[in-house]
């Protein structure tokens, strides 16, 4: 017979960014641990509000799954003796398993035959094994912070008050801390705070909704949009849809009631983003606009509560916008009394970080690398990108940037407009964050594209010079995030700029606070940078081992790479492509160890192999290489591949490693040279054999 079984962790109110992850991460956590345990189930249902998290076990059989094992002892030579009397090792085995030795039987296997015998589990009940597996889920429910309260040694997010433990209509006991669970909830915290209690499981959801709580996340959320929808019809305006900002307070409430409030005409005045992030980030209050998308002068908010006099709520809920758009209004007309350029001084006493300085120590590096950068793009731009690159960061010393952080570069981008100048530098403020994550969006302007390169390379080459190095868990300053915006940037917008070249003008920047040798931060940026590469190029469908094979040769620009890269997936499809791999890989292998002279001598030519690839090798190594530089490199795989019969004929018939010293290093030599011309344009060592690319 099936049952569902309830557990509901009632507590105090848990932070609504905390809720979704712990019913999700912790369902699929609960399935792996019921699943171990041979438990029969259909699913896990998930439920919570602020106050409670609920993992409702569909289905679930009342006894584990029977299962049978086979266990193996001592090989039978070993377990038994000649006459077929058990030996030590049979008695030990037979003991240390708790059966009796008769129990024992042979059975072959591929090593031989062995005795063994067969552990049958009819399976245990779940009223006696489920407690123990949901005592050992509740401390793993994961949360970004935890806590302990009283003096017990559990944690949580927030202090456990009661928790139901319901398995149809029995109660499954168990404790968590100082909590005996039961079949007992509670209701809304002020609207039905009564106890309640549950004769089933199947009452939960409506006997929790009689008591004003909807613990169902979708039903929460349905209600805040019906809500709002009846306001759009109530004040004739439409809502700025916004699902993250219904999820985020569907999860801090349990009975979601929308009301709409008012704020004065006079600040629409203020640049839309202040208004917007006053409401929706700082009150979490939902946007309303116009048929020409003009701000209405309101907003609608949900409230926890039903009360007799709404209004008392909207006025309260308007007091508090009302004093944070006063302030943002008054910092907003001190920030316009002063050009943003102007600003810029005042960074000299705004630290960026400890071992790198100020950020005018940081604009002046960004604006000398953002006019490299547009050297080779856009030199005719290259003064408005140093320009751009000094106010980049100028809005960090304005009143409403500290008021409301998260509008930098939003602001920069509107102060520079509004104090006159240009459009695209203008924009390049707003752009050099950009991308602030895999799938944002790319600066669209040249001298946003040439900032943003600045800012980033600075912030990888200068953390890396004072030791901020990323680890596999820690990544505090965003550096594998800079890396591959730098890296999307330059292909996005073709810029062949050397990476080397970047790295190397961004450390010259930076040479009065590197703590350690240039040579050596280069070297740990670039193997950074190349592995940063390798996993977007992979990530974006391209074959491991041929990413590799690219990017052995070292790092030249993205544009080049990626044309590389494109030319030699294609060439994988010509029939010549594994054949010209296998001998080539064998080429460097054999000459891996040989670092003498690369001057090869047809005196010591002892078979026709040695003559007619060392003609042809010449030949053909100046057109790859000339194929190479100009960028054609279907055609210098292709003059590769004209190649390889010549390399393999010499593998038939002459013996590389020849008795004599100078043969043999002559043989190395006319190997070595061509693989080196070769490896330059794509290291052959790295493709996958059998025309089975490497997984990324």
């Amino acid at each position: 017979m099936e049952r569902d079984y309830l557990l509901e962790i009632g507590c105090e109110e848990i932070p609504a960014g905390f809720v979704g992850p712990a019913l999700w991460f912790g369902g699929q956590q609960l399935e792996g641990m019921l699943k171990k345990a041979r438990l029969s189930f259909r699913k896990v249902d998930i439920y919570g509000t602020p106050r409670r998290l609920t993992y409702v076990i569909r289905s679930l059989e009342e006894r584990q799954t029977a299962s049978e094992e086979t266990v193996m002892g001592p090989p039978k030579g070993v377990g038994l003796d000649t006459a077929g009397k058990p030996t030590k090792a049979a008695l030990g085995f037979a003991r240390s398993q708790g059966i009796d030795v008769s129990a024992l039987s042979v059975f072959p296997t591929d090593r031989g035959d062995y005795l063994g015998f067969i552990r049958s589990d009819a399976g245990s009940p779940v009223r006696e094994i489920l407690p123990k597996i949901v005592s050992d889920f509740l401390p793993a429910i994961p949360f970004r912070k935890s806590m302990r309260w009283a003096d017990l040694d559990v944690k949580f997010a927030r202090p456990v008050h009661w928790i139901v433990s319901l398995y149809g209509d029995e109660v499954l006991p168990l404790t968590f801390g100082d909590v005996t669970a039961g079949r007992t909830t509670f209701g809304h915290r002020f609207l039905a705070p009564g106890a309640i209690e549950l004769s089933s499981t199947s009452e939960y959801p409506g006997r929790l909704a009689g008591a004003r709580v909807l613990v169902d996340l979708e039903d929460r959320k349905a209600g805040i949009r019906a809500g709002i929808r009846e306001a759009e019809v109530r004040i004739g305006m439409k809502w700025v849809e916004d699902e993250p900002l219904v999820e985020t307070v569907a999860n801090l409430v349990e009975y979601p009631v929308v009301m709409v409030g008012r704020f004065e005409e006079k600040y629409l005045s203020l640049p839309r983003e202040v208004l917007v992030t006053s409401m929706r980030n700082n009150q979490k209050y939902f946007v309303f606009e116009d048929a020409k998308k003009g701000l209405f002068p309101g907003f609608a908010f949900v409230s926890n509560m039903i009360v007799p006099d709404p209004s008392v709520v909207v006025a309260g809920n308007e007091r508090v916008l009302r004093a944070r758009l006063s302030d943002a209004e008054f910092y907003y007309g001190d920030d316009l009394k002063k050009p943003l350029f102007e600003r810029t001084e005042a960074l000299k006493k705004v630290l960026f970080q400890a071992d790198l300085g100020t950020y005018w120590e940081k604009v002046e590096r960004m604006a000398e690398i953002a006019g490299f950068v547009a050297s080779y793009g856009f030199p005719a731009k290259a003064a408005d990108c140093r320009r751009a690159a000094f106010l980049s960061k100028a809005d960090l010393t304005t009143g409403v940037i500290k008021e409301f952080p998260e509008l930098q570069g939003v602001m920069g981008r509107h102060y520079a407009l509004m104090t006159g100048e240009s459009a695209e530098i203008a924009q390049s403020v707003f752009e050099h964050y950009l991308p602030k994550g895999q799938s944002d969006d790319l600066p669209a302007t040249d001298v946003g594209a040439a900032t943003a390169i600045a800012d980033k390379i600075d912030m990888v080459c200068g953390c890396f010079g004072v030791g901020l190095i990323p680890t596999g868990t820690a990544d505090p300053y965003g550096l594998r995030r800079h890396t591959l915006g730098i890296l999307s940037i330059l292909e996005s917008r073709g810029l062949r700029i050397p990476i080397g070249e970047l790295v190397d003008r961004s450390l010259a920047t930076l040479a009065p606070k590197l703590t350690s040798p240039a040579a050596e931060v280069r070297k740990k940026v670039l193997e950074f940078v190349v592995a940063r590469y390798l996993n977007l190029l992979v990530s974006q469908g391209a074959p491991a081992d041929l990413v590799e094979a690219v990017l052995a040769p070292g790092l030249t620009n993205v544009v080049d790479l990626r044309a590389k890269l494109d030319a030699l997936v294609a060439f994988r499809a010509d029939a010549a492509f594994e054949p010209l791999a296998e001998v080539f890989k064998r080429a460097i292998n054999i000459t891996k160890a040989y670092n003498g002279s690369l001057s090869v001598s047809e005196m010591l030519f002892e078979h026709d192999e040695e003559r007619a690839l060392h003609a042809a090798a010449a030949d053909v190594s100046v057109r790859v290489v000339e194929a190479a530089r100009d960028g054609r490199y279907g055609e210098a795989f292709r003059e590769m591949s004209g190649l390889q019969p010549l390399v393999a004929a010499f593998f038939e018939k002459v013996l590389v490693m020849a008795k004599d010293d100078t043969v043999r290093n002559n043989r190395l030599a006319l190997l070595k040279g061509l693989s080196a011309v070769f490896a330059s344009v794509a290291d052959f060592s790295k493709v996958a054999s059998s025309g089975q690319p490497k997984q990324g």
